[in-house]
């Protein structure tokens, strides 16, 4: 500050008149106009400098003209000098940005199928996002969106901070300007592992730890006494109250508390330090004769560190010796034999078990420190462990988690240590108002609602839970708005419906009360009943009417109409597709009526699509289930028509995804087991071959799958270029032409067309292969072509394309051709699995059972 300038200034001349010689290096004005002499160095930086401009007064350099501290430094040495005087000063800029706050505007929008076209998306508003599929609304909203927002917020964080974070792509867009930090809510590639639990996933189980870790009592897992702690003070008027009765009493202090070794360095100690006798695993021993222990057992040595009666006056003295020997406890054995255990630790007087101060990692079950040793967290073990052929230890732990994830329920059993509460003993037998955290996982979000609310905390208690007890109302609250208050905390994630997924992770938003923030969702409707409907877009206005700004990508027509603005992607799909057709409000994109969705929404779907339904009669054969018995189901029978089109319905969490998943896909396998407790009997299922389960679940995680691998086509696809002429006279076999292993694939790359480098601190870059320039395969391998195109370029189709140019071969058509009729005819048949949305993915696997 300017003050302090006046004062150092001071101070420097305060060393002058002292006798001292200063040479100051200083660029600041004020300091260099107080010098008796200036040297001026100059005139420019590194090779340009070096020379002196200029020596004298302030006042002789202020006058150089070559020298640029003279140019400032004049006007301070002149007679009409002003501290307030400042030179080329420019005026503000009168010129007003022509982009207002009120919106996100991107320009140039060319990334994947987008059409090069400019958008602006009004700001703190919901913003549907439609179309038909494939027609480019993921790409605008995550891709292009979301993906910039995060990567440019991750940019603002230092270099160090960036190592530990997923550097994200930067989309192919000119500009996008009012931008704010986004947050994705998408259509899930997994349904969660099977350590997220409600409780963990909307955090009400962080704060839940927090608590225990503050207001909880340990107690004696196994003598169920409360562990006690106590002052020097409170042990000396326990000691004389003991003595009343005793009379004399033996001070022990522990020196070693099961541990194995010779122990032989303890009693040397002791003969040191004059003490005349040892309690060794109950037996006294005088120092001097002490014998070497058994290496390999576990031993107890005591101490005696004197006898005391009512008269010691040294008693205080005494307990603090004993005190500091056994590092906080001591014992005080009684005429009879019988020990009392005194600590300033946590300890059951019971078991005399000592305890770890409360810690939050305790009540973690992804931590060591609290989990299940048998379980490992999971609440379940493995029927049958897998075989594992590695023998790092770190390895084969991560194999048998991932092998762990990948099993149906049927092959867990629960936790014969833990019953299934994922905690250690320790951790399990901490209470909190009467509950163990076991205890509380098991509620209901309304029922621990219910009693969170009856509690009532002392003054010590409110002041302790002051920040936690309004996060975790706050949490509940929110899932109880969403109508998941049946939920019990501890329910698995991947047991979860679709729609209990998201709303869920919509509550966990909530709960966080972010502000200025853009959430982009991807159809938060999947799931849910109409019902239901109305308690999302609560949520989601909620979510805008904070401050937030909302792009949700969505075709339910009760989310259009609840949104201030909605983007019509189209008119096609694919290549076809990433245009605007339509923008604007419910009533404007209704009334312009050019678009797909302009037209559903004005002719809805005609029911029954085909006419007239099957008819269901006396000739028609049922699977019958009875007593049906998981979850929420109780007892339940259910039957239902074979060779028909079955609809299940119902409220979200009404127990759908429970009878299909965990009843109906084991009760209808060939292989299902003869008793099982989750029904009573199954009757119907004799002429089933086999039951699929088409999910949303990803078909492929990387690169290398393609939709052509996952339709079997690339089987046919090599065959074809294999048989021809060309080929067998080059000698090439079917596996010359697979991208993902043989010898025909480019050696550079391994056939993926482009090669990864990393680079620090930047997201890697995958740079096109100079060897293939892209194309993946040998040049000699591209040079054998069918009908004038290589098995690259047939893999650059569209399944639309593929269907008409390989009409000849029945078994690449007919595929392609049920992809087009399905609306996905768009895909080309190179296209990376990674890439497919989940609806995308889910057609695939009907067309693949077509």
């Amino acid at each position: 500050h300017l003050d302090d300038v006046a004062l150092l200034i001071k101070l420097l001349h305060r060393l002058v008149d002292q006798g001292a010689s200063l040479l100051v290096i200083e660029h600041h004005l004020d300091v260099i106009k107080n010098a008796d002499w200036l040297l001026d160095l100059g005139p420019e930086a590194g090779s340009e400098g070096g020379k002196l401009i200029s020596a004298g007064t302030p006042e002789t350099v202020a006058e150089c003209r070559t020298s640029h501290t003279a140019t400032y430094l004049a006007p301070l040495v002149s007679k009409k000098s002003s501290r307030s005087l400042r030179l080329h000063e420019e005026p503000a800029s009168s010129a007003k940005s022509t982009i207002t706050r009120e919106e996100i505007v991107v320009r140039g929008a060319r990334h994947h199928n987008l059409k090069n076209f400019d958008l602006e998306i009004p700001r703190n508003k919901m913003v549907v996002v439609t179309g038909l599929s494939g027609s480019g609304k993921s790409t605008l909203a995550f891709d292009l969106l979301f993906s910039e927002g995060q990567r440019r917020y991750l940019d603002c964080l230092n270099t160090y901070a960036r190592q530990f974070v997923e550097q994200l792509e930067k989309p192919d867009v000119d500009s996008i300007v009012g931008l704010p930090p986004s947050v994705a809510i998408e259509q899930r590639t997994t349904r969660g592992g099977r350590k997220s639990t409600v409780a963990t996933v909307t955090e009400v189980y962080q704060f839940l730890r927090l608590l225990y870790a503050k207001l909880g009592v340990q107690h004696d897992p196994k003598t169920g006494e409360p562990a006690i702690r106590q002052s020097s003070a409170d042990i000396v008027k326990r000691i004389r109250r003991q003595l009343r009765s005793a009379k004399r009493l033996d001070l022990l202090a522990p020196l070693i508390r099961g541990r194995k070794g010779f122990h032989t360095e303890v009693a040397r100690w002791a003969v040191k330090k004059g003490f005349k006798l040892l309690r060794v695993d109950g037996k006294w021993i005088e120092p001097e004769k002490f014998q070497p222990l058994d290496r390999y057992k576990e031993h107890q040595i005591d101490l005696l560190v004197d006898q005391i009666t009512p008269k010691r006056k040294d008693l205080p003295a005494l307990i603090s010796q004993a005190l500091s020997l056994g590092k906080g406890t001591l014992y005080a054995l009684d005429p009879n034999g019988k020990s009392t255990i005194y600590s300033h630790h946590l300890f059951c007087p019971g078991s005399g078990r000592s305890f770890d101060e409360l810690d939050p990692r305790l009540f973690s079950f992804n931590s060591p420190h609290g989990w299940c040793s048998e379980c490992q967290g999971y609440g379940t073990v493995l029927v049958k462990p897998p075989q594992v052929d590695t023998e790092d230890e770190a390895e084969k732990e991560q194999k048998l988690e991932w092998a762990r994830e990948e099993l149906s329920d049927g092959d867990l059993l629960p936790c014969p240590s833990c019953q299934g509460a994922r905690l250690n003993p320790v951790a399990c037998a901490v209470r909190f108002a009467g509950k163990t955290v076991p205890e509380i996982n098991a509620m209901s979000v309304q029922d621990f609602e219910k009693f969170f609310q009856k509690l009532r905390f002392s003054p010590r208690e409110a002041a302790i839970v002051r920040d936690i007890e309004p996060e975790i109302k706050q949490r509940l609250h929110f899932l109880r708005h969403v109508g998941l208050d049946y939920l019990n905390l501890d329910r698995s994630a991947p047991t979860l419906s679709g729609g209990e997924s998201q709303r869920i992770r919509l509550a966990a938003q909530l709960g966080s009360n972010l502000q200025g923030v853009l959430y982009v969702l991807d159809e938060p409707t999947i799931g849910l009943h109409p019902r239901d409907n109305e308690k999302l877009l609560g949520i989601l206005r909620n979510l805008r009417d904070r401050g937030n700004s909302l792009v949700v990508v969505e075709h339910d027509e009760d989310t259009m109409r609840a949104a201030d603005h909605i983007i019509d992607l189209g008119p096609g799909a694919g290549i076809h597709g990433g245009e605007i057709v339509a923008e604007g409000n419910w009533k404007e994109i209704d009334a312009k009526g050019r678009s797909a969705t302009a037209r559903l929404l004005g002719e809805p779907i005609r029911h029954p699509a085909r006419g007239k339904r099957r008819t269901i009669d006396s000739s028609t054969t049922w699977i019958k289930i009875k007593g049906a018995t998981a979850r929420n189901i109780h007892g339940l029978d259910v039957s239902l028509p074979l060779h028909r089109l079955t609809a299940l319905s119902g409220v979200s969490g009404s127990g759908k995804s429970t009878l299909v998943r965990e009843i109906l896909l084991p009760a209808a396998s060939p292989d299902k087991k003869k008793k099982d407790p989750r029904w009573k009997s199954v009757n119907g299922t004799e002429t089933i071959d086999r039951v699929v389960e088409v999910d949303q679940s990803p078909i492929g995680k990387t690169p290398r799958s393609t939709v052509a691998t996952y339709l079997g086509l690339m089987d046919d696809l090599r065959a074809l270029f294999a048989n021809l002429p060309a080929a067998k006279q080059s000698g090439f076999t079917a596996s010359h032409f697979s991208h993902n292993a043989g010898p025909g694939r480019c050696a550079a790359c391994d056939g993926a067309g482009t090669i990864r480098v990393q680079m620090s601190f930047l997201p890697p870059a995958d740079v096109r292969c100079e060897e293939c320039n892209g194309l993946r395969w040998k040049p000699e391998i591209l040079a054998i072509r069918y009908r004038d195109i290589s098995i690259q370029q047939a893999l650059s189709l569209s399944a639309e394309q593929a269907a008409e140019f390989f009409s000849v071969h029945p078994r690449l058509a007919t595929p392609c051709r049920l992809l087009k009729e399905t609306g996905l005819g768009y895909l080309q048949l190179g296209q990376t699995s990674p890439t497919l949305s989940g609806g995308e993915a889910q057609r695939l696997k009907l067309v693949t059972e077509l």
